[in-house]
């Protein structure tokens, strides 16, 4: 049985759909739905809360019991990768664990964290919830795995940059002896120099220091790294609804689709559960990694059925990709059978045109001068020391 995590958009009519395809399909099912509150989320996200539904608690009680009555459960993302070291002063403590309990008392059994310290003010909390490792933690080796199992995790979120490592994987669910989890429609870089830092700035959302040009920064750059080159399309993290037959063979029975951000553009979480469902899917690549939103006036489309055969050196030869594409072509090969040449380099100088020209950063830098005038009066006096 393979288990489905989707991003909830806390709609009723839409668990009435999940609960239809759990009846249409025998051995796949949505499991659970995931999220969190945006009205007096003072803790943040591993996504920005600018750009999700608006979602309260008493929202969030009713959405629980409703799914529950569908067999349907839900976990929390309390997932930012830093609170400003709230939890290690006294006051940041009371205010976690107030929203802990409350957290709870709206039917919250399941939490998704990101940092270690947090874990363990979870677990000294409340030991009834439930804690799963998330991404951002980026377990991919068997080391890190028993470590967070040390910390009290049932489950965790696997690194997707791992996800073409098959021995790896394998490694970790016969080690950690709990529910392992691949992000199956992950749009990231395999090895983006970024994400780290991307994770910050977006748990910094909640200390009110986010603004338009670092959300600029970050996901024009992503966009940039992609359109480098048409095989770099291939080089991202995604798994399609056809391969999912190889995590099976490694025992992964869990699998979880990101997408909360897409909602607020026409993100369909239904359609791309029924894809993944069916195992099958018929059309652009990208549509369905990015839940048929419009994210970009910018698309490359990237046949998926012309991929068939893609993953099979990976899951076949543990040291089949070493990352080193300036010695192979393995990836373009595949991406002149599945994207249109001409097409692509077309939308892929316009999209770096636009992203070039509309930068905020690079305009931040070039006007960001400070008054000299100004420097004088504020200078710094020189200060003298007795060597």
């Amino acid at each position: 049985m393979k288990h489905f995590s989707i991003p909830a958009d806390f709609k009723k009519e839409t668990i009435d759909k999940y609960d239809e395809l759990n009846k249409k399909y025998k051995n796949s099912r949505v499991s659970e739905t995931y999220g969190c509150v945006t009205t007096g989320n003072v803790f943040g996200s591993g996504r920005l809360v600018r750009q999700m539904l608006k979602t309260g608690l008493d929202d969030l009680q009713e959405y629980i019991e409703y799914s529950r009555e569908k067999g349907i459960d839900y976990n929390y993302t309390l997932n930012p990768s830093y609170i400003a070291n709230k939890e290690f002063t006294r006051e940041g403590v009371i205010e976690i664990k107030k929203f802990l309990n409350r957290l709870y008392e709206v039917g919250v059994r399941c939490l998704t964290v990101s940092i270690p310290s947090l874990m363990e003010l979870v677990r000294e909390t409340n030991p009834d919830f439930k804690i799963r490792v998330s991404t951002i933690c980026r377990v991919n080796n068997v080391s890190k795995a028993m470590f967070y199992k040390s910390l009290g995790a049932s489950q965790i979120v696997l690194d997707e940059s791992i996800n073409r490592k098959f021995s790896t994987i394998k490694d970790i669910r016969e080690a950690f002896d709990g529910r392992v989890e691949i992000l199956a429609n992950q749009l990231c870089d395999l090895n983006c120099i970024y994400r780290m830092f991307h994770y910050n700035m977006i748990s910094s959302e909640a200390l009110g220091t986010v603004n338009d040009v670092c959300v600029n920064f970050f996901e024009h750059r992503c966009v940039l790294q992609q359109f480098k080159d048409r095989s770099n399309l291939l080089k991202l993290s995604w798994i399609r609804p056809e391969d999912l037959k190889h995590y099976s063979d490694v025992g992964i029975e869990y699998f979880k689709l990101q997408g909360r951000h897409t909602y607020t553009q026409g993100g369909d979480p239904v359609k791309t559960a029924e894809c993944y469902l069916s195992e099958s899917f018929d059309g652009n690549l990208m549509d369905l990694i990015t839940m048929f939103a419009k994210l970009t006036s910018f698309s490359i489309y990237v046949d998926n059925k012309k991929l068939d055969g893609f993953l099979e050196p990976f899951y076949k030869n543990k040291n089949f990709c070493d990352f080193n594409c300036v010695k192979c072509d393995y990836c373009e090969t595949f991406a002149r059978k599945s994207i249109d040449y001409g097409k692509a380099q077309e939308t892929m100088s316009l999209a770096r045109e636009f992203y070039n020209e509309f930068d905020q950063y690079k305009k931040l830098l070039h006007t960001a001068v400070e008054d000299p005038g100004k420097n004088r009066e504020t200078a710094v006096p020189e200060i003298e020391f007795d060597l």
